[in-house]
């Protein structure tokens, strides 16, 4: 693909603030707050197994016309899930939560996809929406939510004197 290509391609400039829903939207991560976890240095990069791979991109929409753009040597992000059953027993597994069109890519071209791995802690940090009962421990965590607040003013800041730039004065 041409670098217009990927310079008109929706999904490559997004931009900041992406979020993962799943389950019905029962779920949403944040996936931002999920990234800047495992550029920490602490995480150990890892391969999920081939069926995983392909069980993750089934269970998510694809963007065909993406996967050309994207670099499958970023490793995608897998987060703890807890999901309270029928009889209200915590049922704990894994999602993929960043990384589908890198995940798909990989199949692509027959490669294996790297991950990381958030702790429990930090699946439960990231979580902006869950169901009752699906947060093990604190249900609300201040240092949370003092970060997600501080990111707000930041993008509120950002936002406010981009829209100054954009005034002209009239003398």
């Amino acid at each position: 693909m041409s670098d217009l290509s990927k310079k008109d391609c929706s999904r490559c400039n997004r931009g900041k603030g992406e979020a993962f829903w799943c389950l019905k939207n029962r779920y949403v991560f944040d996936v931002d707050m999920a990234r800047e976890f495992v550029h920490d240095g602490n995480h150990e990069m890892m391969e999920l197994e081939p069926e995983d791979v392909v069980y993750s991109v089934d269970r998510c929409e694809v963007n065909e016309g993406h996967l050309p753009h994207v670099d499958p040597s970023i490793p995608g992000i897998v987060a703890h899930i807890f999901y309270p059953n029928d009889d209200g027993e915590i049922v704990h597994g894994h999602r993929v939560i960043d990384g589908h069109h890198r995940a798909a890519r990989c199949l692509q071209l027959g490669i294996p996809f790297p991950i990381y791995v958030l702790s429990e802690r930090e699946s439960v940090k990231i979580l902006i929406k869950a169901p009752e009962g699906a947060r093990p421990g604190k249900q609300y965590d201040p240092d949370v939510q003092e970060a997600r607040e501080a990111r707000k003013r930041k993008k509120a800041r950002r936002k406010k004197a981009k829209a100054s730039k954009r005034r002209v004065k009239v003398a």
